[in-house]
């Protein structure tokens, strides 16, 4: 009797185990990667900066096809840019390439966007395999504050000339010496987190009062430097020059002059 015991637990937990691996399967990604592949590597390229990860070894690459696999079908809008491409191989053959934006964890919001614009959800753990080597995010911690501080200094400047209902565009797309290690996730939160009463930011340059732009030429542990235009409607542009020295990731002065 205390063998049968034995012997039913071990089933259990191994009837667990496998179903915890082989998650089931979206109809949709087995189309275009189909399970009886034995992919050989899978390359994931970041999309601003010239970093890329491939994965070689068979139980990661099974770890991480069964996550896609179970990726789940979305509707949610897409606004935010992909940061990643993830491309699967076949020995030489490329077989598919999918768009993946890090960082987001709400089931309803699409992350993973294949060649066709199908957009899905996948659980954002395959993060693990690739996000910290390629991006190397410990080296720019305090980015954020960085950029927060900063805004914080361009828009108070703003109101001097002009009271409320301003509406900015703020464009750090360009700004490849920083932002190369932020992800698309970590931008928005950059705007969401920069309150300054009266100051309304907007994600369309058209609809904006001012455009802002920001492009750093110095990032160091100690010490920031940024040059910054502010264009007002009528395409008059201020050019500021800053200097910043930076304690904890964080801006403890400036020093500013028109440029």
């Amino acid at each position: 009797m205390k063998k049968f015991l034995v012997l039913i637990c071990t089933l259990i937990v191994l009837f667990t185990s496998s179903c915890n691996f082989f998650k089931h399967s979206n109809s949709k990604i087995e189309s275009k990667l189909n399970k009886n592949i034995k992919y050989e590597r899978i390359i994931i390229t970041s999309t601003r900066l010239a970093g890329r990860y491939t994965i070689f070894d068979q139980t990661s690459i099974k770890r991480f096809m069964n996550e896609i696999y179970g990726a789940k079908n979305v509707e949610g809008d897409i606004t935010l840019q992909p940061d990643f491409f993830i491309e699967f191989y076949d020995s030489n053959k490329k077989v598919a390439t999918f768009k993946y934006i890090a960082g987001i964890t709400d089931e309803n919001q699409p992350n993973l966007i294949d060649e066709e614009g199908n957009k899905y959800y996948v659980d954002s753990s395959i993060e693990d395999e690739f996000i910290k080597r390629i991006m190397k995010k410990e080296m720019f911690k305090g980015a954020s504050d960085y950029y927060i501080s900063l805004l914080e200094d361009v828009l108070n400047r703003i109101k001097q000339e002009r009271q409320d209902n301003i509406k900015v565009y703020i464009d750090i797309n360009k700004d490849y010496l920083v932002i190369k290690y932020l992800t698309s996730v970590d931008m928005r939160n950059i705007y969401d987190s920069v309150k300054i009463q009266g100051i309304e930011i907007v994600e369309n340059e058209n609809q904006a009062d001012y455009v802002i732009n920001i492009v750093t030429s110095e990032y160091k542990d100690t010490k920031v430097v940024a040059n910054v235009s502010i264009k007002d409607k009528s395409n008059y542009t201020k050019k500021l020059f800053y200097e910043g020295n930076r304690v904890d990731g964080k801006i403890t002065s400036y020093f500013i002059k028109n440029k």
